[in-house]
């Protein structure tokens, strides 16, 4: 039997007060809720509504979940991420990482032009001391397994949270080449996002759905254009971007 052994913490989160702005109408925002208020509540240990008693996820995309002994369900609130909903229910098994369970949350909410690297998935545990309950959240990591841990405790115990990271910077890629009734889209990444990543974002954006591999990014100056490589952070490479610098998104020759 796994042991896990939890230690209380203060936790102090600001809400991501930016903007995204881009001459189309399609771009990636920060989330609608206030993240500090959602964990207010948390602490508190105000319990959720159900506005959104939604299983619509539960029938879809399971054909490559283990026989049924390893499959279970995991409920996370979602109203941070999305208005009008408390929480969604899919189905995972003891291999679900928290990395995929966010993947899966973002496509079932509709939000695939997010960055998926900007949300973390949280697990809210209760537990009593003399008493009186006291509530502790843990940030998993991508790899955590999240129904493994939910088995770990008490049913009622324990809940989970998506919540988007405050921390994302807002980059403008100019992609008039891809599509010429646009200029640039704004996308907020985290700083952890590669180029390629970004890619995939780009062309979700404009509804494109060409392989990633058949577009680059460039940084484009007055004299001359360098492509940047698929696996560096392209918000490193923006925040060093000069006055007559910009990233624009067009097709490569692939061989």
């Amino acid at each position: 039997m796994l042991k896990y052994q939890v230690k209380s913490s203060t936790l102090t989160l600001r809400p991501a007060n930016r903007t995204s702005r881009t001459s189309s109408s399609t771009s990636s925002s920060p989330c609608s809720i206030s993240m500090h208020s959602l964990l207010d509540e948390t602490l508190l240990g105000i319990p959720t509504t159900s506005r959104s008693n939604s299983l619509l996820s539960l029938n879809s995309n399971d054909s490559n979940l283990s026989d049924s002994s390893d499959v279970g369900v995991l409920r996370v609130d979602t109203r941070s991420v999305k208005q009008c909903t408390d929480y969604k229910t899919i189905r995972v098994t003891n291999s679900t990482t928290a990395r995929q369970v966010v993947e899966k949350f973002l496509n079932t909410l509709k939000l695939t032009c997010r960055d998926v690297n900007l949300f973390d998935l949280w697990m809210e545990l209760t537990t009593r001391a003399s008493g009186s309950p006291v509530v502790t959240l843990l940030k998993l990591d991508p790899d955590a397994r999240p129904y493994e841990l939910q088995r770990c405790h008490p049913t009622g115990m324990s809940r989970f949270i998506l919540l988007q990271n405050p921390t994302g910077f807002l980059v403008r890629v100019h992609d008039h080449n891809i599509s010429p009734q646009s200029n640039y889209k704004s996308l907020l990444l985290s700083s952890h996002t590669t180029a390629v990543e970004a890619i995939h974002i780009v062309l979700s954006l404009n509804r494109k759905y060409d392989e990633a591999s058949k577009y680059g990014l460039f940084l484009a100056t007055p004299g001359a254009d360098a492509q940047i490589p698929d696996d560096v952070s392209l918000v490193s490479i923006a925040r060093l971007c000069q006055p007559d610098q910009k990233i624009i998104i067009r097709h490569v020759d692939v061989f």
